[in-house]
Parts: structure tokens; sequence; C-alpha cells
């Protein structure tokens, strides 16, 4: 079985599949604000890049989009 990634925390997961979110925006050629963003404004631009993120890092699309409803979720109850 694989290792669960989902922590509900998209900060977290950026790190754990990127090392940092610099990494994370320079891998996927975006700046880091478009990576700040998605965690603080819109979980779901993200989604735009699963292809590269499953692709680059051991997760599935399941396990991201899971992880992005939820911080959308965490965004939506403040």
């Amino acid at each position: 079985m694989s290792k669960k990634i989902l922590d509900n925390d998209l900060k977290k997961l950026i790190k754990k599949l990127y090392g940092s979110q610099l990494n994370c925006s320079t891998r996927l050629g975006v700046t880091p604000q478009t990576v700040h963003n998605w965690h603080d404004k819109n979980p779901r631009g993200m989604l735009k890049f699963a292809p590269e993120i499953v692709a680059q890092c051991n997760i599935t699309w399941t396990q991201l989009a899971g992880e992005v409803l939820m911080r959308e979720e965490t965004l939506n109850i403040k």
C-alpha cells in the first residue's frame, strides 16, 4: 500500500514533493508567487499542472486532487 501523503496542508505537500515552494515553482515553470497563491487563495490553480506534478513526483491524480479540495474547503471555512 502506498504511503499516505494527504495531511490537510498544501504547503507541507509541496515541501514533501519538491523540497520547497521555490523549487516547485522552478520545476513547474511558474513564479514563486503563483505557488504561494495556490496555498493562500486558489488551490485549484495547482490542478492546471497536475500532469507535470504526477509525472515528476510520487503522487497520484487522486491524491493531488484530494489535497487541493481539502485546502479549498479550509479556505472556505475562514
